[in-house]
């Protein structure tokens, strides 16, 4: 089975931050309400788009979908994937829980990046412990790790061949002038990947392992 560790912010987060994404529109489109704070902004939650937009110059992700990956571990056996559980349950009790928020924007960062990221601004340097952490201890383990950088940003979509240079910029500028409610990371969870067929997102949750209270 394929594993990997990431972090899933509250529902509301992720909600708020889709709000934004799907405030910004083409040129020509009728643009969607921006998000609202207080009472009416929680009361428009359920209004928030959880598909693809429908101008197809963002290719966005689901709320159940949306994540912040920690690191990868490839495919591991049933009792391989038992002992990597319990290594990272344990480590993980001992790590604080950063109070974190949604507060900036970037896009296409690197060769082959074709994603627009919401930043994280917070607690960072707790969140770089469990960052560089989680590989530590995988490693320790003898298991194999993807070695990428973990960087604090969460995937709000990828860009399309019907992507627009307007439209882009103006999403990143959106997403740089956000500054969402913060939240707590209260656990690590431990993702299994999955064929579409078998589920929709392409990963179920194992199993959410608690930070230290």
């Amino acid at each position: 089975m394929r594993l990997f560790a990431a972090i899933v912010p509250p529902r509301s987060a992720l909600e708020e931050l889709a709000r934004v994404v799907a405030s910004v529109t083409p040129a020509g489109a009728e643009p969607k309400p921006a998000p609202r704070r207080g009472l009416l902004g929680r009361r428009s939650a359920a209004a928030v788009d959880e598909g693809p937009s429908d101008h197809g110059q963002l290719s966005a992700p689901t709320i159940e979908e949306m994540y912040l990956p920690i690191t990868g571990f490839g495919n591991v056996t049933l009792g391989d994937s038992h002992r990597l559980a319990s290594a990272l349950r344990t480590e993980a009790s001992g790590w604080g829980r950063p109070r974190l928020r949604f507060s900036g924007g970037t896009a296409l960062e690197w060769r082959g990046d074709e994603s627009v990221w919401a930043k994280l601004d917070g607690d960072l340097d707790a969140l770089s412990t469990i960052g560089r952490g989680v590989p530590q201890i995988v490693q320790r383990l003898g298991f194999f790790v993807d070695r990428r950088q973990f960087r604090p940003w969460l995937a709000v979509g990828e860009i399309t061949t019907d992507t627009t240079a307007p439209y882009l910029e103006a999403l990143v500028a959106a997403l740089e002038g956000f500054e969402g409610q913060p939240w707590t990371v209260e656990g690590i969870s431990l993702m299994k990947g999955l064929p579409v067929s078998e589920a929709p997102k392409g990963f179920d949750e194992m199993e959410r392992m608690p930070l230290r209270s």
